[in-house]
């Protein structure tokens, strides 16, 4: 794989000056070993400022060190707290203070893959290099260690079952059902296997894994086949345990109703063109008729799966990665907004009507394999482009489920490929809510501030938030933001123009489309740094009569915090949005656009 196709300077740009206006949360913790997989757990605790989850992520080690699954605690800020600090401090070798281990498994094999059964979000299944599956009771596992000074590897945990059927090794294809605790796996021996883990939820919940060393074994239910090369991929429908999606090496899409048999009901020969292996692939819960997959050319398609049958068209195509797609995920609970990652190192999200219509691009790579990403704008639906892990191809991710961390992901990266970094990096990021939401409803509130972001006059009051109020919407965060950059002097109406026209290229006219690409950051780089003293100055004479924040201690309301290391600032947060984030996005991005829809209505702006 070729190195890092961000320099440190586009990077340090993209990070210190675009990132605080792009993200709304982000934490960055570097891992020691390598890793393949990640996954929300539970929520265990909800605080003023922040909410206290489970996660679950791999550690792949040189078998110096037994192979790891780690359950760790993760404390996330609600939206609307982080400061631009937090955001923006931090390195590659970083450690995240609020990322905390819980339990360690010594599992057996490396885990390439895990899947939480989702009505006991504490049972996580998982895969690794061999034909078995095993499944996890996180809460009834003991933390193990390795013994100081001994030399020896320690035992592997016990599963609390063994998931057994494959007939060659099954590497990464994982799914389960919602609907019941149902589990599909593929592998090298071309099948989709189906297991029902009901029968045994009982014993697996009411008691720990067995002391014997042995796990108990449950046979394979279902055994679908129609593949002719290796199962990369596969999901369940997802109001179902009986209809399934699935993708492979032999190019082919197939659609699967165990209650018609076990061949497939459909499929489509070289769904992304002759001799492209297909990667992966997901079910969109909101509509559920829409599918994406991803293939080793770096495309995406959607499919129509009420269609499929009598067509097999796709009604989309997307060419915006430089490299393999690895991995895909809709959204939980927003129709059309899907994710995408893979070994150009960047996240991808997309924002779709899913009634189309969709954007279909050449059948053609628009780029080569491990090209810088080009400066153009991409197809409207691209919306957001996370570049944080530039040190290694994104292998995982997951979208929170959480109702109070919304459009909260967590990704994961392998970065074996840097000698200066090596590990893993696991982050959890946030964009700002101003590029996702509708652009009527953005322009709205930003005519709020209309006078302000034109001219620089009639700036909103500065206004505090005490510790219990956690109820601050999207609407009080901007005033919140916008007042922070309040200075008589009109510094926002002095943007420079073909900066403004820039942005405006960049973004669709439906969508607000904020890459977080670096190669963009040239032309509002500048800004953070002119609004930041203005912001300081604005807020001096409201600090003396305001009540004294509580919020730089918001992370650390429960117990006393550990201290952060060096070059991480994520003990540090505020009550609003990043500093001037709301001002800078509205001059850069929105503003071309506003100032055309006041003038088309015959309103005097300036």
């Amino acid at each position: 794989m070729s190195k890092a196709t961000i320099s440190d300077i586009d990077f340090s740009l993209w990070q210190k000056q675009l990132a605080p206006l792009l993200y709304d949360s982000f934490s960055h913790h570097n891992l020691s070993w390598p890793t393949q997989a990640c996954r929300w757990g539970s929520i265990i605790e909800e605080f003023s400022y922040k909410v206290r989850c489970r996660a679950y992520f791999s550690e792949q080690t040189d078998n110096s060190e037994p192979q790891k699954l780690i359950s760790a605690n993760v404390d996330v800020c609600k939206p609307h707290v982080c400061s631009s600090e937090v955001v923006s401090n931090w390195n590659e070798f970083s450690r995240c203070p609020y990322i905390k281990d819980q339990k360690v498994v010594f599992h057996p094999g490396e885990v390439n893959k895990i899947r939480e059964i989702p009505q006991h979000p504490g049972l996580v299944v998982t895969h690794t290099d061999s034909p078995e599956l095993f499944l996890w009771n996180m809460d009834k596992q003991p933390s193990r260690t390795r013994e100081k000074g001994s030399s020896k590897l320690p035992p592997n945990s016990v599963a609390d079952l063994k998931l057994t059927g494959h007939e060659e090794d099954a590497l990464f294809p994982l799914a389960t059902s919602r609907v019941a605790p149902f589990v599909a796996s593929g592998g090298n021996d071309k099948l989709v296997l189906l297991w029902s883990v009901q029968d045994h939820m009982e014993t697996v919940l009411s008691s720990g894994p067995t002391t014997g060393g042995k796990e108990p074994e449950l046979a394979a239910r279902t055994k679908l086949k129609g593949h002719k090369d290796t199962v990369e991929d596969v999901v369940f429908k997802p109001d179902s345990t009986e209809q399934l999606c699935s993708v492979g090496d032999d190019h082919m899409v197939m659609f699967w109703d165990t209650r018609s048999g076990t061949a497939p009901v459909s499929s489509i020969e070289l769904a992304h063109g002759k001799g492209q292996d297909i990667q992966c692939v997901d079910w969109d819960s909101t509509t559920g008729h829409l599918v994406a997959t991803g293939a080793q050319d770096g495309s995406l398609r959607i499919w129509d799966a009420r269609k499929v049958a009598t067509s097999k068209e796709c009604v989309a195509c997307f060419r915006v990665h430089t490299g393999g797609v690895i991995r895909l995920e809709w959204h939980p609970t927003q129709p059309g907004v899907l994710a995408s990652g893979g070994e150009d190192r960047l996240m991808m999200i997309w924002k779709m009507n899913p009634d189309g219509p969709f954007t279909n691009q050449s059948a053609e790579p628009a780029t080569k394999k491990g090209a810088k990403p080009a400066s153009t704008p991409g197809p409207p639906e691209l919306i957001f482009q996370h570049a944080g892990h530039r040190k290694g191809k994104v292998v995982d991710f997951q979208w929170s489920r959480s109702e109070l961390l919304p459009w909260t992901m967590l990704s994961v990266s392998d970065d074996t490929v840097e000698e200066e970094t090596g590990g893993g990096s696991l982050q959890i990021w946030r964009m700002n809510d101003l590029i996702y939401r509708d652009e009527d409803e953005v322009v709205a509130e930003l005519e709020k501030h209309r006078e302000f972001i034109i001219n620089g006059r009639n700036p909103p009051a500065v206004t505090t938030t005490k510790k219990a109020d956690t109820s601050a919407g999207p609407s009080g965060t901007a005033t919140q933001a916008v007042a922070k950059a309040a200075n008589p002097a009109p510094a926002p109406a002095e943007v420079p123009k073909d900066t403004a026209t820039a942005a405006k290229d960049a973004a669709p006219k439906d969508t607000a489309a904020a890459e977080g690409a670096p190669q963009d950051a040239a032309a509002p780089a500048v800004a953070p740094k002119d609004a930041a003293p203005a912001a300081e100055q604005a807020e001096k004479p409201a600090a003396a009569e305001a009540e004294p924040s509580s919020a730089p201690q918001a992370m650390e309301e429960d117990a006393p915090a550990p201290a952060p290391a060096e070059g991480d600032a994520s003990a540090t947060v505020e009550v609003d949005a990043p500093t001037v984030a709301v001002v800078v996005i509205a001059v850069v991005v929105w503003l071309p656009g506003w100032v055309s829809k006041r003038k088309n209505q015959n309103l005097e702006v300036i």
